[in-house]
């Protein structure tokens, strides 16, 4: 294995490691908050409170940043489908950690899920494009990014448990991704100056997008699901991404003749079934102190 090649999955699988420690530290404290304060900024307030919390949170800048560096490393394609193991790691912290039960058939939908999620970048694999989204496209791909996060909240208010941690997740995942995207014109203007990006619209709907996701990713940890929670970001997040930068950006994916059309279609199958058994499968921590129905709530 080359050095860039060896470095690259090296910081790959700690970026996974540090994102699943922030998973894990952070869902343990929000499952403790009171459902009163779900979807609430003041759900954030009395997470920052909590110094374990916080060191989640320290985890999740560090992943942030040691990802990054993988990419400025190696390819998208390449590193993507190496942080979608932070499930892994997630479900094994939470089991050392939390000391959560995941049956079998969870552990083998977590598999399933990082290996439809590699054979779906894989195939996919998008090129070239813009950095920059239209205002027009904009205009279409708003309401929809809107509507789908809608549906999914609207839907995780009639939910609980394992379901509404998923719907959330998902919910999240698509606004990181449409964050995504505004991320890469915040750093294209960049580029042309230190201040160039006052002026544009693009990097102030940035920060809305990645505060509402953080605040709906801390929701999901609330509801008490680590597995269903993790799974419904890291799956939904990179193929709404693939799918807003094919049609905003221009990219172009690499999928050419029926076979990467059939690998593609079973990988997102894959991916769906994941998903619904994760969403089902995880039981509550086993600690002593933990009620049959999970961990008492701190009102505070």
């Amino acid at each position: 294995m080359g050095g860039p090649v060896a470095w690259t999955v090296g910081l790959s699988l700690l970026a996974a490691f540090l994102d699943a420690l922030s998973n894990v530290l952070e869902q343990s404290e929000a499952e403790r908050v009171s459902d009163d304060h779900t979807l609430r900024p003041t759900l954030l307030i009395r997470l920052a409170r909590r110094r374990r919390w916080l060191l989640g949170f320290t985890s999740d800048v560090g992943g942030y940043i040691v990802s990054a560096g993988a990419l400025a490393i190696g390819a998208v394609v390449f590193v993507e489908p190496i942080l979608s193991t932070g499930l892994l790691f997630s479900l094994f912290l939470g089991a050392a950690i939390e000391r959560r039960h995941v049956p079998t058939a969870g552990w083998r939908a977590a598999v399933v899920l990082c290996v439809g999620l590699s054979v779906f970048l894989y195939e996919t694999s998008p090129t070239g494009g813009r950095n920059l989204a239209s205002v027009a496209s904009w205009t279409l791909a708003a309401p929809c990014v809107v509507l789908a996060m809608a549906a999914c909240v609207a839907l995780a208010s009639g939910a609980s448990g394992t379901t509404r941690g998923a719907l959330l997740g998902v919910a999240s995942a698509i606004s990181f991704a449409a964050g995504a995207l505004l991320t890469k014109a915040f750093v294209y203007y960049l580029g042309n100056g230190v201040f160039a990006w006052v002026p544009h619209w693009e990097p102030y709907a940035m920060a809305v997008a990645h505060l509402g996701g953080f605040l709906l990713v801390q929701s999901a940890f609330q509801a008490g699901s680590l597995a269903a929670s993790v799974a419904g970001i890291q799956a939904t997040q990179p193929i709404v991404a693939v799918l807003l930068g094919v049609t905003m950006l221009h990219e172009r994916i690499a999928v050419d003749g029926s076979a990467s059309v059939f690998a593609v279609a079973m990988a997102c199958i894959a991916v769906v079934w994941a998903v619904v058994v994760l969403a089902r499968v995880e039981q509550p921590s086993t600690s002593g102190t933990t009620p049959p129905g999970g961990l008492p709530l701190d009102p505070t």
